[in-house]
This record gives C-alpha cells, sequence and structure tokens, in this order.
C-alpha cells in the first residue's frame, strides 16, 4: 500500500494510490492458543509504514495492538523489532542486533 503525509493528521499517514510512495511489508501470522503474534518484515522504510499496513482495511484490517493512531490505546504499543541487520556507515561491517520480545 503506498503512503503520504496526512497533512491534515499530522504524523498519520495515508494510503494514496495516487501520489503515496511505494511501500512493501512482508508479514507472516504466528498462532498461539488464544493470540495471533504478526511477523513483519518490511521491505521499504516509510514512516508509520508496519502501522498503516496493519490497520488499513486493504492491508491486514487489524491495528497493531496498543496503537493510539491507527487503532486503540493500550498499556502500550505492542510493536517491537525482535532483530536488526544493517550495514555500519563507516566499517561497512554488518551488525545485528537480537531483542527477546517482552510480551
Amino acid at each position: 500500500l503506498p503512503l503520504t503525509l496526512d497533512i491534515f493528521n499530522r504524523p498519520r499517514q495515508l494510503v494514496c494510490f495516487e501520489k503515496g510512495k511505494q511501500a512493501l511489508t512482508k508479514y507472516r501470522l504466528i498462532n498461539y492458543d488464544k493470540v495471533t503474534r504478526v511477523a513483519f518484515f518490511p521491505v521499504t522504510g516509510r514512516t508509520h509504514q508496519l502501522r498503516v499496513h496493519a490497520a488499513h482495511q486493504k492491508g491486514l484490517n487489524s491495528p497493531i495492538l496498543g496503537d493510539s493512531l491507527y487503532g486503540n490505546s493500550n498499556e502500550r504499543l505492542f510493536l517491537h523489532a525482535a532483530s536488526l541487520v544493517f550495514k555500519h556507515p563507516k566499517t561497512n561491517e554488518i551488525i545485528e542486533v537480537d531483542s527477546t520480545v517482552p510480551f
């Protein structure tokens, strides 16, 4: 879903097929006993990309738990980067950081 800034409701983003920039998110559903967790794999890096792709009716149509901008607030936003991989800007070394999901 292509995304663009909602100029009348900042900092929200809008899905806009005319003026939006390409935004691609791959995902995998992980089912547990009573809940489903979604593993997101963003291909592009647009502002609020995962949050909009989860909440929008042409996306998953299911806001991330605790997302006060695109869904409903909760005690926290249940969005967590379990793993990040990037190239160090000076050394070109591949850096990988892992963090256990706390929920």
